[in-house]
């Protein structure tokens, strides 16, 4: 069995004998690892999480591990490696996919918007592209919140709280008897806007309550996603 796919890496390994298994979240068969034969110092440049590659996997049969060529289409190490900030959140979202997602499940949804998020290291980093991708992540499990009306009065107006048992948004004025129960909802999830320091702490524990029920199950949190977001909240206060 063999099929060639595009791919970002998001890990690498030494095994023996100058021989790596490489790991790339490609973009039409999921997650998906391989022996690289013959690593060489000039491939080591190019086999980095982060970059975009061309992927080429063979095995006999479809449950080995298998044998990986790559080559490169585009780097963005450099763009990730260069800046704490956006690598924190590299380290935090590659833990969460590979927590997320078994091998060799088709994602085929998410691989698009990953690219674009890491595309968009190439400018200013936006707190708000890497948390909207977490929620992604939860869309792509099978749980996508909805934030765009209250669960009670069906109306956009005034959406202040997040239910925890459905994921929907709720009115400050629905919500408010309900507040100790409830999630706080950042404006800046249904606006064009950037998150203050308030924000990012109530992100963090909005998408960490639906990450940890339905993704995280019997799991320990990433160590990476907490040193993330104490970097994020640092940097803004």
């Amino acid at each position: 069995m063999n099929f060639k796919d595009q791919g970002i890496i998001i890990a690498k390994r030494f095994l023996q004998d100058n021989r790596y298994v490489i790991t790339v979240f490609t973009k039409n068969h999921g997650i998906y690892s391989g022996v690289i034969k013959q690593f060489s110092k000039k491939m080591g440049d190019n086999l980095v999480a982060g970059n975009l590659v061309d992927f080429m996997w063979n095995a006999r049969l479809h449950e080995h591990l298998g044998y990986a060529k790559v080559e490169l289409i585009k780097s963005y190490n450099a763009y990730i490696i260069g800046n704490k900030t956006k690598l924190y959140a590299f380290n935090s979202i590659i833990s969460i996919l590979q927590l997320a997602f078994c091998e060799r499940e088709p994602h085929n949804d998410l691989f698009p918007s990953l690219l674009e998020l890491i595309d968009s290291f190439k400018g200013e980093f936006s707190v708000k592209k890497y948390i909207d991708f977490e929620l992604r992540i939860l869309e792509e499990s099978g749980y996508q919140l909805q934030l765009n009306k209250c669960a009670d009065t069906g109306k956009s107006e005034d959406l202040h709280y997040i239910s925890p048992k459905s994921g929907r948004a709720v009115s400050r004025q629905s919500g408010e008897p309900f507040a100790e129960k409830l999630l706080p909802l950042p404006q800046f999830l249904i606006k064009d806007t950037e998150p203050n320091y308030l924000e990012i702490k109530e992100a963090k524990k909005t998408t960490s309550y639906f990450i940890n029920r339905y993704i995280l199950i019997n799991k320990e949190p990433p160590t990476s996603r907490e040193k993330f977001y104490q970097h994020m909240l640092c940097s803004v206060n």
